[in-house]
């Protein structure tokens, strides 16, 4: 799904395109991208010709996003918020498993009996992954319920899942899972989400100045970002880009509107080894 309209109205407002720039020349620059390829980018924010910008960075966007981001920054980013939350011992399903990252650190970690992961399309990645006791299937929608059923997991994990799903699509598949799990079963959950009674663990300066948009600015930022990141940085044409936040608190409801019992909620902040400068929280829930 396309959205470019909307990130194009975020960038045409004066105050939130200042307020985007500024954070994305802070987290370019903590990447890594060369003066070059930052000045270029920001100068042309507003008419930023994507095909042809791609093209001619292809080589630096590969080796800085999805070299290093993906490669070395997201799976020390995983250990050290997602990985802690999963318990140790029990079968675990990746729910939007992507390039199989979190997966490669559960495996690492080696405590747990047997580890699935599905997503929509398949990624060159899983091959290296799969172990006796670890497999990747292509899932869609519609098969999700009886697969779950199948299947059984004792913990299911989704990181940066739900906001590419549109609102009603996420409380299906919050539906599905509360149906399918047997009593017990945890959920780990790793978002773009900013909470409105937490305090943020990191990023103090980063909150205040996000806190001082509205709540619908704040999602728009947060929309606009994740486009760029997605759409430019990762250079990817299919992942769909709804601005289908919640907020913490709002996670909390949905999931215990379904029937969970949320266990832990912890609102990270604004972690410095992002690509793009959007807030995150983790949620654990149990069926």
């Amino acid at each position: 799904m396309e959205y470019r309209d909307v990130v194009r109205d975020v960038l045409s407002d004066e105050k939130l395109h200042r307020f985007t720039a500024a954070t994305l020349n802070e987290s370019m620059r903590y990447l890594g991208f060369s003066e070059a390829l930052i000045s270029e980018f920001l100068h042309n924010l507003n008419n930023l010709d994507v095909p042809a910008f791609i093209e001619k960075h292809k080589s630096e966007l590969e080796d800085i996003e999805l070299g290093h981001f993906f490669r070395e920054l997201v799976p020390e980013y995983f250990s050290t918020y997602v990985v802690p939350e999963v318990p140790e011992k029990g079968k675990i399903l990746d729910l939007g498993c992507g390039l199989g990252t979190l997966l490669g650190r559960l495996v690492a970690r080696g405590t747990n009996r047997a580890l699935v992961g599905i997503d929509i399309k398949a990624s060159p990645e899983w091959e290296s992954l799969e172990r006796e006791n670890v497999r990747m299937e292509v899932i869609k929608e519609d098969a999700f319920l009886p697969f779950l059923e199948n299947e059984q997991p004792d913990i299911v994990t989704a990181t940066w899942v739900f906001h590419h799903m549109e609102y009603d699509e996420q409380e299906r598949y919050l539906r599905s899972l509360y149906a399918a799990l047997k009593e017990g079963a945890a959920v780990v959950v790793l978002e773009d989400s900013y909470a409105q009674t937490l305090s943020p663990e990191s990023g103090e300066v980063r909150y205040e100045a996000f806190m001082e948009l509205s709540p619908d600015e704040r999602l728009k930022v947060m929309g606009a970002l994740d486009w760029i990141a997605n759409r430019i940085f990762s250079m990817r044409t299919t992942m769909p880009v709804p601005f289908a936040y919640r907020t913490l608190e709002d996670w909390k409801r949905l999931f215990e509107e379904v029937g969970f019992t949320v266990t832990k909620t912890r609102f990270l902040g604004f972690p410095e080894n992002r690509d793009v400068n959007t807030p995150q929280s983790v949620l654990v829930a149990h069926k």
